[in-house]
């Protein structure tokens, strides 16, 4: 069984613009979105940062998002 590897997804402009939308939406600190494969990217917990309480309408929102950039956003707050 092999594991799966994680690292930041390339974003254009446009999807840049959109997770900084999304960071103000949800009220987030930030909002980062990763793609499979690569390099492993660093571990938000080691910049300080904990996985967002969501509700169910901020979630829809986050998978729109990914629909959209094509990789796996989580919202983060600094802990």
């Amino acid at each position: 069984m092999t594991e799966t590897t994680w690292t930041w997804a390339r974003l254009d402009r446009a999807g840049l613009d959109l997770v900084q939308e999304t960071e103000r939406t949800l009220g987030a600190d930030v909002v980062l979105v990763y793609a499979e494969g690569g390099p492993v990217a660093p571990a938000a917990t080691r910049a300080g940062l904990r996985p967002a309480a969501l509700d169910e309408s901020q979630l829809e929102c986050l998978r729109g998002v990914e629909a959209k950039v094509g990789g796996i956003a989580v919202a983060y707050q600094r802990a």
